[in-house]
């Protein structure tokens, strides 16, 4: 099946109009189904009733704009269902009181915060015997290469990490370009990638027997996706994710 793909572009014209007075989501909003829909691709690649022994940990890192934020709340909504999440905010968005909010749900649940002072120490949360899979939620469509400390020195680690541990990409894989794919030679090759509303162009370069690719952001009908040239995704029931 070939599947419609957005450019950065039209997906920030998406977003845009999304929030626009015409129809009237807020930021909070998307980023909240963001969020859970990435959760529930966590829970359906990683069944907690498949796991063995004490292996519940979700090691989530949040960069610090909206993808981080989609981080955020994946974390939140994976403590309800069960998992272990931690949380590693090397740089704390300071945009908007949401995000700060965000963070005070996670202490609310008792969810750890590793901070940008961690940056020698983070990776010894990240154990194989212990950690079910990394969210990589640092960087989303809007990024533009090259990476910059920490998160290149982030991005590397991640590189060697995947070998033994599965990471699960938001929207795009971090350090990828949204419409060319990977700019570094060493990158981040998903086992697991959640794109949000349409897929982007640097979904298309991912091998399909590698990376499962799931479809989430389940908040728009069908005569706008059509507007924007691609059809709907077809869920299931209440489902907030699709497997493609």
């Amino acid at each position: 099946m070939t599947l419609k793909v957005v450019s950065a572009k039209l997906a920030a014209e998406i977003d845009k109009e999304l929030m626009g007075p015409r129809i009237g989501f807020t930021l909070e909003q998307l980023m909240e189904l963001a969020g859970f829909s990435v959760a529930q691709a966590v829970t359906r690649q990683f069944h907690l009733k498949k796991v063995v022994g004490e292996k519940t940990n979700v090691f989530v890192i949040a960069g610090p704009g909206n993808n981080g934020g989609d981080g955020l709340v994946c974390a939140r909504h994976l403590k309800l269902f069960g998992y272990n999440p931690i949380v590693y905010y090397p740089i704390r968005s300071n945009r908007t009181e949401f995000y700060k909010q965000l963070t005070k749900q996670l202490e609310f649940f008792k969810v750890p915060i590793l901070s940008g002072d961690d940056a020698d120490s983070w990776k010894e949360f990240v154990k194989p015997d212990k950690t079910l899979c990394i969210v990589d939620a640092i960087f989303g469509f809007s990024f533009k290469p090259p990476l910059r400390e920490p998160f290149q020195s982030i991005v590397d680690e991640l590189h060697t990490l995947q070998e033994h541990i599965p990471i699960v990409s938001v929207d795009i894989p971090s350090g990828w370009d949204v419409d060319k794919g990977p700019v570094s030679e060493k990158y981040i090759n998903p086992n697991v990638l959640v794109s949000l509303t349409v897929p982007k162009p640097c979904s298309e370069l991912l091998d399909p027997k590698k990376t499962t690719h799931y479809i989430g952001g389940r908040f728009i009908p069908r005569d706008f996706a059509n507007k924007y040239g691609f059809e709907p995704f077809g869920y299931e029931g209440t489902d907030q994710v699709l497997k493609l």
